[in-house]
Order: C-alpha cells, then structure tokens, then sequence
C-alpha cells in the first residue's frame, strides 16, 4: 500500500495542473448555487437547475476522471527530460472530447444512482438512529430552539450554544453525529473502486457498481487499509480547515491543500485499480 501512495505522490506532483478544472468545477458549482439560493421560487425552475447541475457534474467526472486515468497511464512511461514530462500532462487536455463522447452518460447514470443511494441511505441513517439513540421529545426540541435563539446574537455564538446545552443533549448529538459519520464511511468505502470500474472497463454504472464491490471485498485489508488512511488524512485537513477561517491567507492556503488531496485521492485509487485489476482483466 505505501508503494502506491508514494508513487501517487510522484504522479500528483507531476500532474499538479489537474487541479485547475477541479478548482474550475468546484468555484462554478458555488456561485450557481449561491445564483439559485435566490432565483428559484418555483418547481420548473427548480427542475431546470437540477437538470444543469446534473449535466454539467457529467461533464466534468467524464472529462477529469478520464484525464486521471491518461496521467496514470503515463507514469508507466520514461521520461528523458522534465519538458517531456510536463508536456505529456499538458497533452491531458487534448483527450477532454474523448472523454465526454465515452463517458458523460454513464457518469450521468453515476449521479442519478449516487442520488438513490443518498434517498436510501438518508433513510437508513434515521432507521438506525432512532431505535438505537431515539429522538428528542417536543419540549426538548423547544427547550433546543430557545437556546439556540438567544446565542445567535452574542460572539462565538456556536461555543455559547453548547455551553448551554445539558451534557445529556450533548451527548445525544454526539451520538447521532457518530453514527452518521460511520455510516457515511460505509458507504463511502462501497463505491471506493466504483469510479474506476466505470472508467476503465464497465460503462454500465449499475453492473459496475456490483462489480466493483465484489473488487473491493476480494482484496479487503488492502483496499480498507487504503481507505483508512486516505479518510484520516481527509478528516484531519477538514477539520484544520475548519479552523483556518480566521485568517484569509491561511483559509487559502488550506484551500490549495486540500484540492491538491483531492487530486491525490483521485490518482491513488486509480492507481491501485490499475496495478491491481487492469493487468488481471486485459
């Protein structure tokens, strides 16, 4: 495993220009939304916005997903001189058209099913949650939104909120806020290896799907290892970036970190599915 995660260092640091549409997708995304927050006032409209998120996410997985697989392909070759190589990760953007024409409807299907699993996973959460932690009763719920009502108005207003909550309220959230983040491990660890399955050889997103699981589970201590590692390090970045808020300079530089671990997620698994199934299949 650490084989892999230092090459794909060496391939994130060669590829670090990938980063750009990313950073293009992710900026994009937030002003659309912050646009419709405010425009959308009725369902067709709703519908439409939608459907352009929908797209535009086809558009762009197609495109990066198949980019990151021409950079890992890449790092298979030898490089005489740094120009070469640089100019081998510019060449990444000649193959945007060939990534939409193979890949944007069964990125499309990716996103409706990612969608459905999101509805029946929301579902499950509150199953789980409420036979195992229960709910709070109306006077509770009440007692909540008073205190969270008058700790709005003064400084550092999250940290007075929960001061005031009883070490019982607090308790329960944490357990609801548990619960929640292993269930969204599980999930996340399911469809580790379901992005690459589709690009490198199962278009369909629903056989892929299944196959990439079963993929998963034959190799589990490798492919659990590599989650764990890589969901630490995330965890760890977000919760730094939480803090970094107070300062814009250090805000921004968080920001280029973690975009920069974003990409380096994306070519590790890549990576691994690549050494490890691709040799096997072809």
């Amino acid at each position: 495993m650490f084989k892999t995660l230092k090459e794909a260092v060496k391939i994130t640091n060669s590829n670090i220009i990938l980063t750009i549409p990313l950073i293009v997708f992710v900026k994009f995304i937030d002003l659309y939304s912050l646009y419709t927050k405010h425009a959308v006032d009725f369902l067709p409209k709703f519908i439409i916005v939608l459907v352009t998120v929908l797209f535009v996410s086809g558009i762009f997985c197609s495109v990066w997903f198949n980019m990151i697989k021409g950079a890992v392909n890449n790092s298979k070759k030898i490089y005489v001189l740094d120009n070469d190589r640089t100019g081998a990760s510019l060449s990444l953007f000649k193959t945007m058209r060939e990534g939409i024409n193979n890949l944007f409807l069964p990125f499309v299907g990716v996103y409706l099913i990612f969608g459905l699993i999101q509805i029946v996973f929301t579902q499950i959460v509150y199953w789980v949650g409420v036979n195992l932690i229960g709910v709070l009763s109306s006077e509770e719920l009440l007692s909540i939104q008073e205190i969270a009502l008058t700790s709005i108005s003064e400084d550092n207003s999250m940290a007075v909120f929960l001061d005031k909550l009883s070490a019982e309220q607090i308790l329960f959230f944490a357990e609801w806020s548990l619960l929640f983040i292993l269930l969204t491990c599980l999930v996340l660890y399911l469809i580790m290896l379901w992005i690459p399955e589709v690009v490198y050889n199962t278009q369909n997103p629903v056989k892929a799907l299944f196959k990439s699981i079963v993929k998963l589970f034959g190799n589990f201590l490798e492919t659990f290892r590599m989650f764990l590692f890589l969901w630490f390090v995330g965890f760890v970045l977000l919760f730094l970036n939480t803090f970094s808020m107070i300062n814009p300079f250090i805000y921004l530089f968080m920001n280029v970190i973690l975009f920069y671990f974003f990409l380096f997620v994306a070519i590790c698994v890549f990576l691994y599915y690549n050494k490890r199934f691709c040799n096997d299949e072809e």
